[in-house]
């Protein structure tokens, strides 16, 4: 059933489901949506700024990168991308969209390398920790893991197990 887990309650209320047996979360982006270049969510093709999850959500990395406050985006790049370099890329990210409206992931990806100083771009691309913050705060992913949690526990059946499988530090 295509949803979100923060609508797991009502799905299951829907279906007549009162209690479950366990519940298996898998957090973050698949090597499917990274590796379909129109999907937006990586930094190795320049594609049209997306990120989207689920396609049915009106706004976009692009929406976010061109209209969120600088503030805005040094506390998502800094809290989600756990950058060092937040201040800056926010910086260079509204700096770049006074001049043009960022519509790619190429164009995002050259103004964050541009941020980073050289001797910092060594270990793996410039870009990917601030297009994980990204897609973390257009998806709402930890918000809507908080917000599902205490509801899954609550719909679990006596001995039944929650399972998340996650790869970095904010999901943990």
């Amino acid at each position: 059933m295509r949803n979100n887990f923060c609508r797991l309650a009502g799905v299951c209320a829907g279906l007549g489901i009162e209690r479950i047996d366990g519940v298996l979360l898998d957090l973050g982006v698949s090597s499917y949506q990274l590796d379909t270049e129109e999907r937006g969510f990586s930094y190795r093709f320049d594609t049209p700024l997306d990120m989207r999850m689920d396609r049915r959500q009106s706004l976009t990395a692009k929406d976010i990168v061109n209209g969120y406050p600088e503030r805005e985006l040094y506390r998502i790049i800094r809290d989600y991308g756990e950058d060092q370099f937040a201040k800056n890329i926010a910086k260079h990210i509204v700096q770049a969209r006074e001049k043009k409206e960022i519509v790619t992931t190429g164009e995002l990806a050259e103004i964050i390398k541009g941020a980073i100083p050289a001797k910092f771009r060594q270990s793996g691309h410039p870009a990917k920790q601030t297009f994980q913050a990204i897609r973390i705060e257009l998806n709402r992913e930890l918000d809507v893991l908080r917000d599902s949690l205490d509801g899954m526990i609550d719909l679990l059946d006596d001995g039944g197990r929650i399972a998340v499988i996650t790869f970095h530090s904010l999901e943990d």
